[in-house]
């Protein structure tokens, strides 16, 4: 009698076939990485000078991010887990190179051993157990059953000393005019935060907001030392290029960060533009959305003219690094004094960027400097505005 096939059960095996091939090229592309990286290290021995050379070494990691369009961050932090596992884990590698793990799974494996470097006998342990456990658990299973590994095999209280070193606060921007505010916090800390607001929030008058609307609304209030209806709080720079038309109430074109990671509505810009302390740099640009015509005498570039520049720019020119121009160095493309300071001729570069372009790292892939094209706003604003005006 022949046997009928499920076409279900045929759809979720080609799936998960699927699934295998994927994990391996990730583990293909993993080990690549490592090759380019290592060839670009052995190129850069050459250079005789150690700060070049360090440099260079650590410009495959620009390449690779712009190859992979991803941040150099990103993929630094994908290159130390591939050499930590591949180095360290030996069964877990060979189980990431058939395609048993994917890179995710890798990833939390390598964080799992770097919390465990100081014990050998512990990593071996891991490595000889996490890969089977791995391939046939969820990937938050898995977190769970690496967390416990490490709180049983590092009582010496160094996986708790790295991580509260890297305590940190960071905004994600989202849609709306909302964002994320993180905050990696010790647990006892977050807990005693998390009860605060909630007991706060428990205590305002009755009314139509929830109660997580309440402890949002509280934690705004206390990060802006609001006490008795004034503000004690520290004022900081909200970085955004607004349409005149929008100011005007002639029309709702949002307003734009000025490195393109958030815009505002129109009712929101309007609110914060009549709140009392609000200041605007009125940064002029012909028709064409062009700024910065002007040159200024000397190295380097007046605060007007840095502001503008940051605008225009917006994040570091390189082409996959997203740090605000606001935190950049101000680069003359061709060096002063043989170049000029004005807008043509400088751009921001983060430091590391900024100082590989200095040693000559960046020279044989300059294409990689992206061009800055007038953002909407800034064409808003050029209907308008016609020139920097330097006595403004």
């Amino acid at each position: 009698m022949q046997t009928v096939l499920d076409p279900g059960k045929v759809i979720l095996d080609r799936i998960a076939q699927r699934e295998v091939e994927r994990a391996r090229i990730e583990a293909a592309i993993a080990a690549d990485m490592l090759e380019f990286e290592d060839l670009r290290r052995t190129q850069a021995e050459s250079n005789p000078n150690e700060t070049a050379a360090k440099l260079e070494a650590s410009f495959a990691a620009d390449e690779l991010g712009v190859a992979l369009h991803q941040p150099t961050r990103t993929v630094q932090c994908r290159l130390a887990e591939a050499r930590r596992v591949r180095g360290r884990m030996v069964w877990t590698w060979q189980a990431f190179c058939a395609g048993k793990l994917d890179a995710y799974r890798v990833s939390l494996i390598a964080s799992a051993v770097d919390k465990l470097r100081g014990d050998h006998h512990a990593i071996i342990e891991l490595d000889h157990r996490v890969a089977s456990y791995a391939a046939t658990h969820t990937a938050a299973q898995l977190k769970g059953w690496l967390k416990r590994f490490v709180a049983r095999n590092a009582p010496d209280q160094a996986a708790v000393k790295t991580e509260r070193a890297k305590r940190s606060v960071w905004v994600n921007h989202q849609d709306d005019g909302m964002s994320l505010l993180h905050a990696y916090l010790p647990t006892p800390d977050a807990i005693l935060i998390d009860a605060e607001l909630t007991e706060r929030a428990k205590k305002l008058p009755t009314d139509d907001r929830t109660l997580d609307q309440k402890r949002a609304d509280e934690f705004i209030a206390q990060m802006h030392g609001n006490i008795d209806g004034t503000t004690t709080g520290s004022r900081a720079v909200i970085g955004i290029t607004v349409p005149i038309t929008t100011l005007a109430g002639i029309s709702d074109q949002p307003g734009e960060s000025f490195d393109e990671s958030f815009a505002l509505p129109a009712d929101m810009v309007r609110d914060l533009a009549q709140q009392p302390g609000t200041l605007f740099h009125r940064i002029f640009t012909d028709p064409l959305g062009r700024i910065l015509d002007i040159a200024e005498l000397g190295r380097f570039p007046s605060d007007k003219l840095k502001t503008a520049i940051d605008i225009r720019d917006g994040t570091c020119r390189f082409t996959t690094c997203s740090r605000p121009a606001m935190e950049s160095d101000k680069d003359h493309e061709v060096p002063h004094p043989r170049g000029p300071t004005n807008g043509s001729n400088l751009r921001g570069l983060c430091r590391r960027h900024h100082r590989m372009k200095t040693y000559g790292v960046t020279e044989p892939t300059e294409h990689i400097m992206r061009d800055r094209a007038p953002s909407k706003a800034e064409h808003d604003i050029a209907e308008f505005l016609v020139h920097i005006d330097y006595a403004a």
